[in-house]
């Protein structure tokens, strides 16, 4: 009897002690899940910083464009929060006074780096630029677009003959 009692006891420890490394796996698990679906994601943020600082430029880049008398280019300059110069550099312009570009997706990235002067990558990830013809979508040259997109993920769009910046679309 006392083999048999034995061998219970140990059956009865071990389902115990495999029921407590389940629960614990368990509750590891769900704390992990929970985190990563709440905290933001971090490229999505600076994604959207750098929309917020792309839709500022263009726009300021218009509006220079109509108070210089609508020139072929335009010296965009470049302010901090506090009003500070941070940089200038050429920009040519459209008859519609929006950035001029080339209808490539070689254009678009180029866009990109004259109107934000940085390279084309977000906190360290590499950023895609394609050029989608108006034409070619839906008869109308005016509805060409440049998409800036991550690898996976989040992307923007920039309509190249309006100037109309999307908001982050996932």
């Amino acid at each position: 009897m006392r083999r048999n009692e034995a061998s219970d006891e140990r059956e009865r420890s071990l389902f115990s002690n495999l029921i407590v490394v389940v629960v614990f796996t368990s509750l590891i698990l769900g704390f992990i899940v929970y985190f990563n679906d709440s905290s933001p994601s971090i490229r999505k943020v600076a994604l959207q910083n750098l929309v917020e600082q792309f839709t500022k430029s263009t726009l300021n880049a218009h509006w220079q464009w109509q108070n210089e008398g609508r020139p072929s280019s335009i010296l965009l300059i470049e302010y901090d929060t506090q009003g500070n110069e941070t940089g200038r550099h050429p920009l040519a312009m459209s008859h519609l006074g929006w950035p001029r570009l080339e209808p490539t997706s070689m254009g678009c990235a180029a866009l990109w780096r004259d109107v934000l002067d940085t390279e084309l990558e977000v906190e360290g990830f590499k950023m895609y630029a394609e050029f989608y013809d108006g034409v070619q979508i839906n008869n109308n040259a005016l509805s060409s677009i440049c998409r800036y997109r991550l690898s996976t993920g989040p992307y923007f769009e920039y309509k190249v003959y309006t100037g109309q910046v999307s908001k982050i679309i996932s």
